[in-house]
């Protein structure tokens, strides 16, 4: 577990400390490349009775959400992906085609999900089966959509991260922050590369301010993982509500309490980025 000791001076009176206690950050759709405005509309399922066809779309609509990759089945998302899919039962299991495609009609995957179950269950569409179909279906698509950058990060070498900067914060934010969160990593163990050429990975962040309500204001603080070349493998975002005017000024203790709640999120994505270099075949 990591510790880091933080000691502010100042004026009498409790020292105000808004994100000590703000929850971890949540991850966001980590390694997943979806474009902006896009999502999965799922068409019903072929080749299925009614008892399978519209369950399996409702349901493969529901894995996928709680998987982050905004989905639908009763209209279009713009500039998003059409999921249709094609199920039939044969020697004892039921195997379903998904053929995943882009706003312009090119195909984006063609993958297969197979469960074991017998053609009582499939006939009567069995939630347990229907589920587990869904969850297969919906891991496959998640697959389907992970960039390349798993391969450039394996012929980039060992990995290491820039801390690139923070925008829009209030006061000395921009420069407490980004110099809490390098300070925060190295501690954690994380390689920190000095100059942004030489990482294999880029950390960027930003503030953003709500407007002062009843002596109070929401800080949004968000954070983006990139590899070398820009592409965003995950986004972390926390919010806060904090005295007007609270932060105007010096951050510190602030800065540390706020880059805490997401070393954790940081470090899931770095594992699921080092999991990806494991398995990722060599590239000639």
């Amino acid at each position: 577990m990591l510790f880091i000791g933080v000691s502010m001076l100042g004026a009498c009176g409790p020292i105000p400390q808004p994100f000590h206690s703000a929850p971890a950050a949540k991850l966001s759709n980590p390694l997943l490349a979806i474009p902006d405005g896009a999502g999965v509309t799922v068409t019903p399922v072929e080749g299925a009775n009614a008892n399978v066809s519209g369950p399996l779309t409702e349901a493969l609509v529901a894995a996928l959400i709680a998987r982050e990759i905004p989905a639908t089945a009763g209209g279009s998302l713009t500039n998003g992906l059409l999921l249709e899919g094609a199920a039939h039962w044969q020697d004892r299991k039921v195997q379903v085609d998904w053929r995943l495609t882009g706003h312009l009609g090119n195909q984006v995957a063609l993958v297969q999900a197979e469960v074991p179950a017998t053609r009582t269950a499939y006939d009567q569409g069995y939630p347990l089966l229907i589920q587990e179909l869904a969850d297969a279906g919906a891991d496959l698509v998640v697959d389907s959509l992970r960039p390349d950058t798993a391969v450039l990060i394996e012929q980039t070498g060992p990995r290491s991260v820039a801390v690139m900067g923070v925008e829009g914060a209030p006061g000395d934010g921009n420069t407490a922050l980004a110099n809490a969160m390098t300070a925060v990593l190295k501690e954690g163990g994380v390689n920190i590369a000095d100059n942004p050429e030489d990482a294999t990975l880029l950390l960027a962040g930003s503030v953003l301010q709500g407007e002062p309500e009843n002596g109070f204001q929401e800080i949004t603080i968000r954070w983006w993982l990139m590899d070398a070349t820009g592409t965003v493998l995950g986004t972390l975002q926390q919010s806060n509500r904090v005295p007007e005017g609270s932060l105007n000024d010096k951050w510190g203790g602030a800065a540390f309490d706020a880059t805490l709640a997401n070393v954790q999120a940081i470090q899931d994505i770095l594992g699921k980025i080092d999991n990806v270099r494991s398995v990722q075949p060599s590239v000639q």
